[in-house]
């Protein structure tokens, strides 16, 4: 025990005397430990670690295929119909259920506050092997019509606004307008994923799930056989019954319930099953292996960079190994010898890079997508970091056992019959250091040029011609409490006091509401009937419908192309405004103003009448132009749920206050959770590619900073060794330019060498990254020769300075140190 406390003592001696060795060296290990540590986290959570459910691989999402749809839609939510028909009929599930998420008003006057919840069949329960922590689920009674005002409390919810009251259950709250009565608080260690489809709501910042109320269908809903596809999902098959297995017999289900269609409502369904944790992973798995292949650049440039800076301290180390050879050193002492210093770099810089994943993981959570947080708050993951710290440490480990293994190999009398400080270095040495300096700089070039790449999409994505105007436009959800709110009236009238009211305050340019935020969502879908069409109801062109209020267009500025918008005169006519895209389509060569259509399966209702053409726009998302819209106005239909958009010729963020404060005028019992500018809004929609950029930036960035310090270590290092060699050459009447051209040779040569090989390699992988660029080829030489010259320059500059030093040295006294 002794010699090993001597040793550590010598060791922390020894790099105490090179502070500025010492400092980089644990920094560089810490950066590369800490930053893999933490992505491996995020990328282990997302992709591999099992959901928190019982037999999670059991678990399976269920949706329908409509093959007239699909090149609309690939994948449609659930039918109820066809989900009861699974239901009573399937044999591969032990349950199922059906979800839908939704934001709903807590309370009654006050201004009551809004929170996610999830309505959902009583299987839920059983899908997810899961029991209220206190009092119980609810049943498969109470989740029918008019028996259905029961609630299950989240932890959350539970511990903060009700104080953790014991006494809860049993107890009635208030929900969307309707009293519910409190049967089950779930335990802390529930967790519900946030569900993207078609049904969710204000996708950007979703809500979290803090309430869940069982999900009752109508009679006329059931009888619907292709009514509305709304719902999400899931199920959990039987033991010893695979995905595929039950994907075979739920298509069986679905090619009856098809031979069971009739005239218009003929279609041809299918069914696809997918696993609950791929489904939830999504598109973001290409995006997650990708930042994790680049974290691990990061840290192969770290370890990289460790073994060049030991390696250059061992040779300088050779003398004193020499002399404990020559008094008889065995080669296990030479080697402990050699490895004190480095098994306390590693050491510290192991466990300064854990502190510093630690530190990183709140911070990455709080800007991760909601896409990417389903699993509520990330925890350190000890494999990975175990994993990187044994990399980084067997990397040090390595280059620090140098010494012994260079001694090993040479006599020491021929290490001792010169000084060290002047002896050259071996050409095998310094190939193999140069090697290494070409290895970091490729690698921080293809994460350099991966970065660009990203970044000119991210930027071309945020500045593609939207078609509408966001600046200057504040933006609130709203949803209206369901029992005040049960009939169309109510909700007109509502939303007309509350439009009054904002086209009152001060600055205020235009106010309008929609039943969607631009770049939010896209929920309704219909088929459009022209008069004379008598063509099948699934063969008919699909719409994307939008009901707003007179002044929309004048608020987001869409432009007007033909005829004219719609106005408060219009009231309680059937109008329509239609995109430009549209109109080509279900009228080319025709005039639309004036044209008629009907929505299919509606034929006794009073068809819309066109009176406008606006322009095409990217209201669904930026990187796509819109499909067919149809925009009707909001006395033909208005939902409980949307959007208040308000032009101001003021600062946007000032009128938050009084927004709320006009809303809460017609009716204090709307929640009003948040006011968003419309820029924020178009910010959020690629909240995802930001993320991925933001992260590839910070890791290309630190890969520079650290492949600068290695091409500076190794040129200085070298300067040092042919110090002699400098000095003769300035004796011998060299200039000092030749000097500093000598030098840069030296380091730059390495350095475009990595350069070229690290835009191969990027380009070798460029098809990985071409499907999540936007308007940007992955072989873009513009972006590649940028990345090339910044490591260029980056590594002129790390030159700079030793051959400065290597220009004023006095020939004279480099001589005489021979």
């Amino acid at each position: 025990m002794q010699p090993l406390l001597d040793d550590l003592r010598f060791a922390v001696r020894q790099l105490r005397k090179s502070p500025g060795f010492t400092i980089t060296a644990v920094l560089t290990l810490a950066l590369g430990i800490g930053a893999t540590t933490a992505i491996f986290t995020l990328v282990y959570d997302v992709l591999l670690k099992p959901l928190p459910y019982s037999r999670a691989e059991q678990l399976v999402v269920m949706e329908e295929q409509v093959a007239e749809f699909r090149d609309i839609y690939p994948t449609l939510p659930i039918n109820a119909n066809h989900f009861t028909s699974w239901e009573q009929h399937s044999e591969s599930f032990q349950a199922m259920a059906l979800m839908q998420e939704v934001s709903l008003p807590l309370g009654v006057g006050g201004h009551p506050q809004q929170i996610g919840v999830l309505n959902a069949t009583a299987g839920i329960f059983s899908v997810l092997d899961s029991t209220p922590l206190l009092g119980r689920a609810f049943s498969a009674e109470e989740a029918q019509p008019g028996h259905e005002h029961v609630v299950v409390l989240m932890d959350n919810l539970w511990r903060n606004q009700f104080q953790s009251d014991p006494g809860i259950l049993g107890k009635t709250i208030t929900v969307n307008g309707f009293p519910y009565t409190v049967v089950g608080v779930m335990a802390p260690s529930f967790h519900l994923p946030h569900i993207r489809n078609l049904s969710s709501e204000d996708l950007a910042h979703p809500h979290p799930v803090e309430a869940l109320l069982p999900m009752a269908f109508s009679k006329e809903q059931l009888q619907e056989a292709m009514g509305d596809f709304n719902y999400f999902g899931v199920a959990r098959l039987r033991p010893g019954v695979s995905v595929a297995q039950a994907n075979a017999e739920i298509n069986a289900l679905q090619r009856t319930i098809t031979d069971s269609l009739s005239g218009n409502e003929k279609g041809t369904l299918s069914a696809a099953l997918t696993p609950f944790q791929q489904q939830l992973v999504g598109d973001n798995q290409k995006p997650l292996l990708i930042l994790l292949a680049a974290v691990a650049g990061l840290l192969l440039v770290g370890c990289v960079n460790i073994t060049n800076l030991l390696l250059a301290r061992a040779v300088g180390k050779r003398q004193a190994m020499a002399v404990a050879a020559a008094l008889g050193a065995s080669r296990a002492e030479m080697l402990r010898l050699a490895l004190r210093e480095t098994a306390v770099l590693a050491t510290l810089g192991g466990a300064l890079g854990i502190l510093l994943a630690v530190i990183i993981m709140p911070a990455m959570q709080h800007y991760l997508p909601p896409a990417l947080d389903f699993r509520g708050s990330l925890h350190l993951d000890w494999a990975g970091a175990s994993c990187a710290v044994l990399l980084a440490v067997l990397a040090t480990l390595l280059a620090g056992a140098a010494p012994a293994w260079m001694i090993a190999r040479t006599p020491p009398q021929e290490v001792l019959h010169s000084e060290s400080r002047l002896a050259s270095e071996s050409r095998t040495s310094k190939r193999m250091r140069r090697m290494l300096v070409a290895v970091e700089v490729a690698v921080s070039v293809a994460l350099v040029l991966m970065t660009g790449l990203l970044t000119t999409s991210l930027l071309r994505l945020l500045r593609v011609d939207r078609g509408f105007e966001a600046a200057r436009i504040a933006t609130a959800m709203v949803d209206l409490p369901r029992k005040s709110y049960a009939d169309s009236e109510p909700k007109v009238a509502f939303y007309k006091q509350v439009l009054d009211r904002l086209s009152q305050l001060p600055g205020v340019e235009h106010a309008a509401v929609v039943s969607e935020l631009p770049l939010t969502n896209d929920r309704w879908l219909d088929m459009m009937h022209l008069p004379g069409d008598a063509r099948p109801m699934f063969q008919l062109p699909t719409e994307h419908f939008r009901w707003v209020s007179p002044g929309y267009f004048e608020t987001i500025r869409l432009p007007l192309i033909a005829g004219r918008l719609l106005s408060s005169s219009d009231e309680g006519k059937h109008y329509a405004v239609i995109s430009e895209l549209t109109a080509r389509t279900l009228w080319p060569g025709k005039n639309p103003i004036g044209q008629q259509f009907s929505r299919a399966g509606l034929v006794n209702e009073e068809r819309f009448t066109v009176i406008g053409v606006v322009g095409n726009a990217r209201t669904v998302s930026l990187a796509t132009p819109d499909p067919m819209m149809v925009y009707v106005p909001y006395w033909y239909r208005s939902d409980t749920n949307a959007g208040l958009l308000v032009r101001t010729r003021q600062d946007p963020a000032m009128i938050a206050d009084a927004m709320r404060k006009a809303i809460w005028s017609v009716d204090p019992d709307v929640p009003v959770p948040e006011v968003r500018m419309l820029g924020g809004v178009v910010e959020d929609s690629v909240g995802n590619r930001r993320f991925e950029m933001q992260l590839l930036l910070l890791f290309a960035i630190s890969a520079l900073l650290l492949a600068a310090l290695g091409v500076y270590g190794v040129v200085t290092y070298s300067v040092v060794q042919r110090q002699r060699e400098i000095g003769l050459r300035l004796a011998l009447g060299a200039q000092r330019q030749n000097i500093y051209l000598l030098v840069l040779h030296d380091g730059l040569a390495p350095v475009i060498a990595g350069a070229v090989a690290g835009v191969a390699v990027a380009f070798a992988f460029a098809r990985v990254v071409g499907s999540l660029l936007f308007q940007v080829s992955p072989y873009n030489s513009a972006i590649a020769t940028s990345a090339v010259f910044a490591l260029v320059a980056m590594g002129a500059a790390a030159c700079l300075l030793p051959a400065r030093r290597a220009a004023s040295v006095d020939p004279m006294q480099a001589l005489r140190r021979e």
